[in-house]
Order: C-alpha cells, then structure tokens, then sequence
C-alpha cells in the first residue's frame, strides 16, 4: 500500500480527492493532507509519503518550493500537480523539477484520478521491484567480497581459522576430497609492459580457462598472484590435469596480453590447512625466479634450500686476499659467477644469496685497510644495488664492479657517481618526489620529456642501475626507516613506499635486506 499526501490550500479540494474514489482499492491509504508548502514540508519528513498529490499555487510555500525542498533532503517519493489553465509555465517547470505528472484542478474526476493513479502505481510498482533487484545484487554482491575476503585471509593469516572461514563462506570441509592448487603469478619487474593490465583482465582471462569446472575458486589477491583451488574429481571429471590447466592458462594469457606468467601446482592435497601451507610454500618458491623464469612448475618437485654452498663469506673474502694481487680481480670474479651458478642449481633463496654477497663486502671492506673514501662510497652504492636487486643478473653486475672498484680502481673513476645530466637529474628528482605513489616508467619519461627507451638507455648508462631498480632500491630505504616506528603496521608501511601488494613487497623487502619487514623489526636492525 502506497501512502500519500494531499496537499491544497483550499479545503473542498482536499475533502473531493479523498472522497470521490476508492484510494485502498487502487492500492494506496492517505496518510494526511496539507494546506501549504511548508505544513506539507513537515508531513513529509514525518511520513515520508510515496506520492505527493499537491496545487502549485499556495500560500507561505508553493508546490515548486515543495518539491525543491523535497528533493533536497533527498526524499524520495512521487509528485502529482494539481494546476489551473493558466498555470501551463508552473506545470513545465514541475516537470522539469521531476513530478511525474499533472492533473487539471477544473477537470478532475474519478475517471482520470483512477486513471492517473493506475498509471502511477505502474511506475512505482516497476521501480521498487528494480530498487529491490538492485538492493539483492548489492547484497549479493557485499555477500561474495565477504566470502573472497575471508578466503583471502585464510590462506595469508595461519592463524585465521577454519572454523571461521566454513562460518562466513557457507563451506563444509567435513566431506572435503582431494584439492588441487595452482597459482599464477606476474613477475612486473620483468615484464616491462607500460600500462600494467588491470585486474578484470586478468580475472576475466581466468574465468576463460575455468569456465567448464563448476566447483572452482579463484582467489584473488592482487594483479601479480592469483591462487586457484580445484577439486580433483572436477579435473578427473572433464579429463584434464592441473598440468594441463596450467598449460591452458599460460597459453590464454600469452594468446591475448604477451604475458608469460610463472604457475606453481601441486594436487593430492587432503585439506584446507595443508593447502595453505603449500600456499605459503609457493611464497617462498616464488623467489626463486630471481634466476630466470620458473615457467610452469609442479611444486613438489621443486625444493628451495636456505644454505649457501661452498664456504663462508669471511673464509671466501680470505681465500680471495690471499691469491697474488694482480690475480686478485680474476679469481675474485670467477669465483663468484661459479658461486652463483651452484647456488642457482641447487635452488637456493637469493634472500641468502644477496645476504651472503652484502656480507662478503662488509668483510672485503674490513680486511682492506687502505680503501680511499671515494671506494668506500662506492662500496656503499653498490651493496645498497645488489640489496636491491631482483634478478640474478642484476646481482651478479652490481657484485662484480663492487669487485673492480676495490681490486682495480684505476679503471673506474669515470663510473664512481658524479653529476648526472640535467634529463636524469629531472628523472631522480621526480622519482624521490613520488615514490610513495603509483609511478611507473611512462610517467618518468613524460616529466622528462624523452621516450622511454632513450630514457632507460641513458638512465642505466649513468645510474649503473634500471629506472625500476632505482625506484624499488629508494623505496626499500624509506620502508626500512618507516620500520623503525613499532607501531606502524606492515601493510600501512607498504602504502606509504608505493606499493598496494603488501605480499609483493614483503617479497622485495626480503630480497632486500635479506630478512621479511616483520624479521628485520623484530631483530634488532632498529
């Protein structure tokens, strides 16, 4: 039942609408009358009517002010104008304003108030039946970013729960058969793609290569890792493996946006809380394509070792000072591209891997007593560089002119930092003034006003180092110093070098520093 308002100065007006038809009938109740705009005004905010029926020309407040009023405090209901002959402009500027309709006061009768109301009940009948549609696919929709929240924060948190997650998803785990993993992720670093996809693409894209298993969740977490969790029968069912889902998966992505994504699988998992700890094994996995790229991977057969082969950084930087200083650089060099080549053979975390190297240059530095200041600097660059570096051959450069300063310096004076040319002192500029927000090679360029591949030819030839490496090594300065607040919490430390991904950048923070932002807080580096 729909309630309305009538409202009219003149009192036989007001007692002829409520009585010359059958309101309840045609579906509404009278819920009071009115003699003015502002005595309407008031019924209004007390009954929030859903049709107002009232004359445009009244004392203190006119129908126009009335619904203006009306409209700004947002109240939503319908507006029928009762007018006069000669109050054709009132009429147009109510229709304008958003009544619905108008209805003559000298030619009012049951039939066309009948016949005026039935058409108003239409309208309002289809609009509340789209408000509710569209208040379902809210509440559907708040209901699923719960649920994918929840799932989120399962298999990130250890400690959340699996009570907790069956009690917001609606999942039972009591029946649970064997689970199958996959995830994909986009290392961004190396693949230099100016814009960055979106995150509808990318789900879309998953959705493709998933639309014909039924039971199936995607787990988004960010735009560079996706988790998938699969029930086994499901592939058994449409004959497929997750091997070759992951196939699929990388053949659509490479098909329609040239990414190669790096997948990690495994299946035979009994339940939830085993899945997540091969989740968080696939974390650690994940570094290891600092060596290259991992392609597609069945996890368990993939094993990351945390020890660093051969011999310690002290007994290497020994060894080294020990060979006859003309071989020095040579031995050195050779020593660790070899270093580098069974660490990358036996898998091992380049966490450790940088760890080990930003060690060995301390204690080089150490051991060398007669260091000028302008090598020590460099040394200082330069282990800075290889904490921040992201891919084997960025650490293996960055180490071995760390080697060349020390052991031959005369043959690097021109590349010890100095000035820098005026596009890239504009760029470094730029790049310490918005590393907290979302900036990206594009951007860079256009302050400067280059293009892209000039500006990363020239920036690397006078830097030593990448635009992005450069912006990620400032980034992980900054967070190290915001870390040293114990209040401040890891995900708000991320936001505030410029990362949304708080998994991503725990990821370069520990190939950074060598441990994760909630290691390095708690073991005494502040």
């Amino acid at each position: 039942m729909y309630q309305v308002l009538i409202v009219d100065d003149e009192p036989i007006v007001k007692i002829a609408l409520r009585s010359m038809i059958d309101w309840s009938g045609l579906g509404f109740h009278i819920c009071a009358t009115a003699s003015n705009g502002e005595e309407a005004l008031e019924m209004t905010c007390r009954f929030h009517p859903d049709l107002i029926i009232c004359d445009l020309k009244m004392p203190i407040m006119d129908g126009l002010e009335l619904i203006r009023e009306v409209q700004k405090r947002k109240i939503d209901c319908e507006f029928l104008v009762i007018s006069n002959y000669e109050d054709f402009n009132y009429v147009r500027t109510a229709l304008v304003l958003g009544a619905a309709d108008y209805i003559l006061k000298v030619s009012i009768s049951p039939e066309e108030l009948t016949a005026q109301l039935q058409k108003l009940k239409e309208q309002m009948d289809q609009k509340a039946a789209e408000d509710e549609k569209q208040l379902q696919s809210m509440q559907e929709t708040l209901h699923h970013q719960e649920r994918h929240a929840a799932w989120r924060e399962f298999f990130t948190n250890k400690k959340y729960e699996l009570d907790t997650l069956c009690n917001v998803t609606g999942f039972s785990a009591e029946n649970m058969e064997s689970i199958a993993l996959c995830q994909i992720s986009f290392d961004w670093y190396t693949q230099n793609l100016e814009p960055l996809p979106s995150i509808d693409l990318i789900q879309s894209t998953l959705k493709n290569a998933l639309e014909q298993f039924d039971n199936r969740r995607i787990i988004l977490f960010s735009t560079s890792n996706t988790l998938l969790v699969l029930p086994e029968y499901e592939l058994e069912l449409h004959q497929n493996t997750i091997a070759g889902l992951a196939a699929r998966i990388t053949q659509l992505f490479q098909y329609y946006m040239s990414l190669s994504p790096t997948i990690l699988y495994q299946k035979g998992i009994p339940n939830l809380l085993e899945a997540r700890r091969i989740y968080h094994n696939f974390q650690e996995l994940l570094e290891l394509s600092f060596y290259g790229p991992l392609g597609q991977v069945q996890a368990d057969q993939l094993s990351a070792s945390f020890e660093i082969p051969d011999v310690s950084y002290k007994e290497l930087a020994a060894e080294i000072l020990a060979v006859p200083h003309e071989t020095q650089l040579t031995y050195a060099c050779d020593r660790f591209r070899n270093l580098l080549c069974i660490c990358q053979n036996q898998n091992v975390m380049p966490s450790r891997v940088i760890q080990y190297c930003v060690r060995f240059l301390g204690e080089l530095e150490y051991c060398i007593t007669d260091l000028n200041s302008l090598i020590h600097d460099y040394l200082a660059d330069s282990t800075e560089l290889i904490r921040n570096a992201l891919t084997r051959e960025e650490l293996e450069k960055n180490l071995l002119d760390a080697l060349h300063a020390v052991f031959a310096p005369e043959t690097h004076p021109e590349n010890l930092p100095d000035n820098y040319s005026q596009e890239i002192t504009q760029a470094i500029s730029y790049i310490q003034g918005n590393y907290n927000r979302k900036i990206s090679l594009a951007s860079v360029s256009e302050y400067v006003g280059l293009s892209s591949g000039y500006l990363c030819r020239i920036f690397k030839e006078e830097t030593g180092v990448s635009i992005n490496a450069y912006i990620n090594n400032l980034r992980m300065t900054k967070a190290g110093e915001l870390l040293k607040d114990k209040n401040s919490f890891i995900k708000e430390v991320a936001i505030s070098v410029g990362f949304e991904d708080q998994l991503y950048f725990s990821r370069l923070f520990k190939r950074y520093y060598g441990v994760t932002p909630s290691e390095y807080r708690s073991s005494g580096h502040i």
